[in-house]
């Protein structure tokens, strides 16, 4: 049995078909022409089969003999959960299927347990471009198809508005780092530095604009070398005037918010190296 086991861990066991389909004198090819519903059909049969001696032995034997516990109402019973495509295990409590069917119910979609892929601060925009990259793997897209992939979201995320690449950063302790005249202390978090300074420029440019405050989300953006000597602006809602003083700095948000946390996922593969030939953007 240790031949098919793919993952384990407390309470969860997944079998890989393949070695089982070429002990049984079926090889990958024949395997790839039987139409979809019936490979489910064969992957039910074959559970089944698991699950009966799993439960036979789990109750018979650890149950009976090491626990010396005859009774039915607290026999462990272990059931097939779901049926995937493929699987990527990281480690334990760590990975991601694509999953055809769930507790019988058909869903045809990624399932991820345990990988921070996509963190909360993430921009809105970036984390379905995170979570496409992979469902490509998982999906057996080529190499090609991910690397033009990448590339076409990372011109279209040089080309976004300010507040659509910015990252959503909590605000909080504001009274312990701003000092006067905009000022802030050493060690303050670039979230703040952001919100004091956008107070500043708000002030000098007489702008009408929310100002984030404690409790608040904002949205936090690098920016380009300027006139104000700001490096990140937090803020509610951007104004449009500052389209004529700020640049933002895209290369190190796409880099900082999409490329890194693509990386990640193209390790768990080895296939890192489709970031270093993506046809290119900065």
């Amino acid at each position: 049995m240790n031949d098919y086991v793919a993952y384990i861990d407390t309470d969860s066991c997944y079998i890989s078909i393949y070695n089982w389909l070429k002990d049984n004198g079926i090889d990958e090819n024949t395997w790839e022409k039987i139409p979809q519903d019936k490979k489910i059909d064969y992957v039910k049969h074959i559970s089944n089969e698991l699950e009966q001696y799993t439960n036979e032995q789990s109750y018979n034997i650890t149950q009976k003999q090491h626990y010396n516990s005859d009774e039915e109402d607290f026999k462990i019973v272990f059931e097939q959960e779901k049926i995937a495509l493929s699987a990527l295990f990281v480690t334990k409590k760590r990975y991601a299927t694509w999953t055809l069917l769930d507790e019988g119910t058909w869903k045809d979609d990624m399932s991820v347990t345990g990988l921070e892929i996509i963190r909360s601060d993430s921009p809105e925009i970036v984390k379905p471009m995170i979570k496409n990259v992979l469902a490509m793997i998982l999906k057996s897209y080529g190499d090609d198809d991910i690397r033009k992939y990448i590339s076409q979201c990372k011109k279209k995320l040089k080309v976004c508005k300010p507040s659509e690449i910015a990252e959503n950063k909590g605000i909080n302790k504001l009274d312990k780092y701003e000092l006067e005249n905009f000022g802030h202390r050493k060690g303050t978090p670039h979230q703040i530095k952001g919100v004091i300074n956008f107070k500043m420029l708000c002030e000098r440019l007489e702008l009408v604009s929310d100002l984030p405050m404690n409790g608040n989300k904002a949205k936090v953006i690098y920016v380009k070398n300027n006139a104000f000597n700001v490096s990140s602006l937090s803020f509610i809602n951007w104004p449009n005037e500052l389209d004529s003083v700020i640049q933002v700095d895209f290369e190190k948000m796409v880099h900082n918010n999409y490329v890194k946390k693509i990386e990640k996922v193209l390790k768990l593969v080895g296939k890192e190296n489709l970031l270093s030939n993506d046809m290119g953007l900065f």
